[in-house]
């Protein structure tokens, strides 16, 4: 395998040096947040340095161990910055040279200055005011907490009556990539996701070349079977317009797998196989720590990861991830190519902070070679 990825990082370092890339005009929805990184401190020296809690094992272990007693927990604020799956995925997409119409929470009756901060390629478009969530990071894993607020007014009702449907029709027109993120946490994501699909796609003309549908449904644990089934339901119904993927994580494929009550007792292909099927979509990618996979009903492919030890920040690194990939298809990279890239954009973003641009990504690659 080393043989073959190293030839498919030269290939693809090559292919972004000649600028073998297209143009590609995205629409991205709905969440848009504000991001408070924290790391939760463990103990102060004489110097006042402070310690942190590595892992969210050991932190666990804090809590459990204070049984029924009450505690203090300090929480050191790293940064504040704008975020959401969208919001990342979107600057992370415009960083690497696509055009997008971003469509979220960005703050009513204005656009809040900090979301100003995103791509310069990014067009954004309010729809409701904006939430603030707190990242507990630790080396290994993070902890998002938030008051959803805001989200569980998103309607699709809403959306219309602040754009209106001529001006949503025109926004999803002549777009190589349309992507819906975060339906866990937007309560009435389903329900926007049947709008668009009775009230906006049946009126775009279709173009020459099938564009791609993307959503990464984030942590849906608090949702029930019979929701997961019908968003999967919906989520089928974009390939009637659309080359539909979805990407998770570990915890939300073996969520989705509970919900349609699979059984995880194979290898990772059997597994990724097994779930494509059930889906019903055009390619699934399952994102981890340390490696990567993807299916798309004929090729399977799975590689490691540009694992960092020590993270400068956790919190969007799957968004990058996810416009890693995004980018990747929408240039015809093959399912390899595209979770190398994918890997890429997530591993510098991870080890920098920053969502790389095509050149940042190129010297990043090469690195790896």
């Amino acid at each position: 395998m080393a043989g073959k990825l190293k030839n498919a990082i030269h290939i693809i370092v090559s292919q972004l040096k000649q600028k073998k890339i297209k143009e590609i005009n995205a629409f991205l929805g709905f969440d848009a947040c504000i991001d408070n990184i924290v790391r939760v401190v463990k103990d102060k020296k004489e110097n006042s340095d402070t310690g942190s809690y590595n892992s969210s094992h050991q932190f666990g272990e804090f809590l459990i161990n204070l049984g029924s007693k009450s505690c203090g927990v300090e929480l050191q604020t790293k940064l504040s910055k704008v975020g959401g799956n969208m919001v990342i995925t979107g600057n992370a997409l415009g960083n690497l040279g696509i055009k997008l119409d971003c469509v979220g929470t960005f703050g009513l009756p204005d656009i809040l200055p900090v979301f100003r901060t995103m791509s310069a390629n990014c067009t954004l478009h309010t729809v409701g005011d904006t939430i603030t969530a707190t990242a507990l990071e630790f080396n290994d894993s993070k902890v998002i907490m938030f008051d959803p607020g805001p989200y569980n007014k998103l309607t699709w009702d809403g959306i219309k009556g602040l754009l209106g449907i001529d001006r949503i029709r025109q926004l999803f027109s002549g777009k190589h990539l349309v992507s819906l993120l975060n339906w866990s946490e937007i309560e009435n994501s389903s329900l926007i996701w049947k709008g668009i699909l009775d009230e906006v796609l049946p009126s775009i003309l279709p173009s020459e070349v099938q564009p791609y549908f993307f959503t990464d449904f984030s942590d849906c644990s608090r949702r029930s079977k019979k929701e997961i089934r019908l968003a999967l339901a919906l989520l089928s119904n974009f390939r009637n317009y659309f080359r539909v993927i979805i990407s998770l994580n570990q915890n939300e494929a073996d969520l989705i797998a509970k919900a349609l009550d699979l059984s995880d007792n194979g290898s990772d292909e059997d597994f990724i196989k097994m779930l494509f099927r059930a889906c019903n979509v055009d390619e699934l990618v399952i994102h981890r720590t340390k490696d990567a996979l993807a299916y798309d009903g004929v090729a399977f492919e799975k590689c490691d990861t540009f694992f960092c030890k020590e993270p400068i920040i956790l919190t969007g690194g799957g968004d990058n991830f996810n416009a890693g990939f995004c980018f990747s298809r929408a240039n015809n990279f093959d399912l390899l190519k595209s979770l190398i890239v994918a890997n890429a954009v997530s591993g510098f973003y991870v080890k920098t902070g920053i969502s790389p641009d095509v050149g940042s990504l190129i010297e990043f690659l090469n690195q790896k070679k």
